[in-house]
């Protein structure tokens, strides 16, 4: 909502590539891709450990890994000490705790969308959503701001938003 806020009272292109290079690198990029993988990550150390299978920091290395690079393939090089992240991050013993900073933001922009294409309507189900609380479930919660999560549409959705976002970014480049 912010972002289109501040599109839509602006003319400065360098100001909009800064505003879109910032959401996409401080807010999509890590709550997208860096918390998926640890969500990844997380799984399978929890699954080993359900198993008994005992885990070493070296076992905990190889799975970080190979996450990393299960996820970007060839296209990125993974440098030595990348699979070592995984011990930075104390909130890996509270549950899948990750994977609600992707799904918060996938319900936040499809919402966002919501709000910017319907209008007032959007913004009773969201205003109705967050009177909510904490009465529901997540899902219901989402389904009740008009989302279904139970698909992966809303992701879907989300990361083409993410896709119109860098084509505006390549568009403002070209024009500076």
């Amino acid at each position: 909502l912010m972002l289109n806020y501040l599109f839509k009272n602006s003319n400065d292109a360098r100001f909009k590539r800064w505003a879109i290079a910032s959401i996409i690198s401080r807010t999509y990029y890590h709550n997208m891709v860096t918390h998926l993988l640890e969500a990844a990550y997380q799984r399978e150390v929890y699954q080993r450990v359900d198993q008994g299978e005992s885990l070493s920091a070296p076992t905990l290395n190889a799975i970080k890994r190979q996450v990393i690079e299960q996820f970007w393939g060839d296209t990125v090089t993974i440098t030595d000490g990348a699979e070592l992240t995984w011990m930075r991050q104390p909130h890996y013993y509270m549950g899948l705790y990750s994977y609600t900073y992707s799904a918060g933001l996938t319900i936040g922009t499809i919402m966002a969308q919501r709000i910017k294409n319907e209008g007032e309507t959007a913004v009773q189900d969201w205003l109705n959503t967050l009177s909510a609380g904490g009465s529901m479930s997540p899902v219901e919660l989402a389904q009740l701001a008009g989302i279904d999560v139970t698909t992966d549409q809303p992701l879907k959705d989300t990361i083409a938003y993410i896709g119109e976002l860098v084509d505006e970014l390549e568009s403002l480049t070209t024009e500076i």
